[in-house]
Formats: structure tokens, C-alpha cells, sequence
């Protein structure tokens, strides 16, 4: 076999390889993109956000590629770089998360004052629907939006049971399951249904405040993890800014990297026993 021949072969090949490699890096951007807008838009659908899922996926992307590389040039470090990469793909689930939370918090403050308006409307004579309408023009988001599509729901022809159970469905809370359960119970036994909800109000605000409570003694417990947890950050970029040369293996040889991960591995666990040492359920 000739030198032109092997080399027309190895050039088909290399050609071949990189162009199904080109193929499998589309396709699978193409389904990350997908599956990351379909995520992003049911999560932001929940919270009653409406903004441009493929905005959030675009400013991930950006934010992955522009705050890394501008780092790596700045320090010349590749690990930090890394991680803040890493940061950047994360922050999305971060934002995600911290939303719901605090959106589940402020509903979990509103539903006694929402549930005594219901029982003062039905004492006053009125149905549940009109109680519903009133209690949703008289509350602020976000308990006012998660009733609004209750009475929607109820509108187009499904019955109020099984609407406050879709709701139950799509908060997954405790407290909304329990409101549920009692006013389906109410409507089936023909029970005093503003008695009912006079009842859970002050058991919700009780356990509401006892929540609050709990946060506050907790509070000092989830700082000083904080603290610790960063420390031996904080302390890794002071020493490599006071003694760069004697940091530089840390980050640029093997076994600093098995040490970054011991280190890693040792933080996470310490920051999952901390958080079961916090976190009390009433």
C-alpha cells in the first residue's frame, strides 16, 4: 500500500471520527437544551414566573463560559475556574430552589388568615365559591394564584374536591394537605365546614409560629456550619495568595487534587450532619 493511499485512508478516517463526534455533541446539546427548558419552564410555571425559559438557558451558558475563562486568565488557575463553571451550570436549581422555598414559606403564613376569611364568609351565608373569589381578591400572591386556578379549574367543570386535591398534588405541603383533607371531609359528612376551618386556622398559626421559633434557636447552628464550611476555603486563598509557591501542588499535581477532593468529600459530609442536626420537624 502506497504513503498516498494510507494517508487518503487515515484523513477519511480522522474525517469520519470528527464528524460523527460534530453529530453526537449536536444531538446532545440539542437534548440538554431541551430538557433544560422543559425543566426550567414547569419550575418557573409553579412559582408563577413568566420569562423566557431559553433567556435563563442562554444566560447559564454565558455566565459557564465567560466567568471560567475570565478567571483562568486573571489567576491562571484552572481549578477555580472549574469550580466557578460548575457554579454557573448549578445557579439555575439554586435560584429554583431558594424561589420555592421562600415562595412555600409565605404561603404557609398566609392560609390561617385566608382560612378564617372562608369561615367568616360562610357564617355570613355565603358558598364556598363566592368565599374562594373573595378570599382571592382580599389575599396577596402567592396563595391568591394557587386558589385563582382552584376556582378556574372549578369553572371549566371539575368538581371543588378534586381541584383542592390537584392543588394538593402540585404544592406537596403539608399544611395545603391538611386543608384539603378537612374541608373534603366537611363537604362529605355535612360537618360545620367554618368551624372546621376556625379549628385548623389556629392549629396552622400555631404551628406556624412554633416553625418560626424553631428557625430562629436553629438559626445560629446554620451560621456557624456556614462558617466552618468556608473557612477552610477562605483560608486556601489566603495561603495561596501569601505562599503561592508552596499552594502551587496543591492545584497543579496529582495529589493536590486528592487532597481538594478528601477535602471536598469531608466538607459535604460535615455540612449533611449539620443539616440534620438543624433541621427539626414539627
Amino acid at each position: 500500500m502506497n504513503q498516498t493511499l494510507m494517508t487518503g485512508i487515515i484523513a477519511a478516517t480522522v474525517f469520519a471520527a470528527g464528524f460523527m463526534a460534530w453529530h453526537l455533541a449536536t444531538a446532545s446539546s440539542i437534548a440538554y437544551h431541551r430538557r433544560f427548558t422543559d425543566a426550567a419552564r414547569s419550575r418557573l410555571d409553579e412559582a408563577f414566573l413568566f420569562i423566557n425559559p431559553n433567556l435563563i438557558f442562554m444566560a447559564m451558558i454565558g455566565g459557564a463560559v465567560v466567568i471560567p475563562l475570565g478567571i483562568w486568565l486573571l489567576t491562571g488557575n484552572l481549578f477555580w475556574a472549574i469550580v466557578s463553571g460548575s457554579g454557573a451550570l448549578a445557579a439555575p436549581k439554586v435560584a429554583y430552589f431558594w424561589i420555592n422555598r421562600k415562595r412555600r414559606l409565605k404561603m404557609v403564613l398566609q392560609l390561617p388568615d385566608v382560612l378564617l376569611m372562608l369561615a367568616s364568609s360562610l357564617r355570613s351565608g355565603t358558598s364556598l365559591q363566592i368565599a374562594m373569589d373573595i378570599a382571592i381578591r382580599e389575599t396577596p400572591a402567592p396563595l391568591s394564584q394557587e386558589l385563582g386556578v382552584v376556582m378556574r379549574e372549578q369553572r371549566l367543570g371539575l368538581a371543588m374536591e378534586d381541584a383542592l386535591q390537584t392543588m394538593g398534588a402540585r404544592l406537596k405541603m403539608e399544611e395545603i394537605d391538611l386543608v384539603v383533607a378537612a374541608m373534603t371531609i366537611a363537604r362529605d359528612t355535612g360537618g360545620n365546614l367554618a368551624e372546621t376551618m376556625d379549628r385548623l386556622a389556629g392549629t396552622l398559626r400555631a404551628k406556624a409560629i412554633m416553625e418560626g421559633k424553631i428557625r430562629a434557636l436553629t438559626s445560629q447552628g446554620k451560621l456557624q456550619g456556614l462558617v466552618v464550611g468556608a473557612l477552610p476555603i477562605f483560608m486556601m486563598l489566603i495561603l495561596s495568595s501569601l505562599q503561592h509557591d508552596a499552594m502551587m501542588p496543591l492545584f497543579h499535581a496529582w495529589y493536590g487534587w486528592v487532597v481538594l477532593g478528601v477535602i471536598f468529600i469531608l466538607e459535604l459530609i460535615g455540612f449533611m450532619l449539620i443539616r440534620k442536626i438543624v433541621n427539626i420537624d414539627v
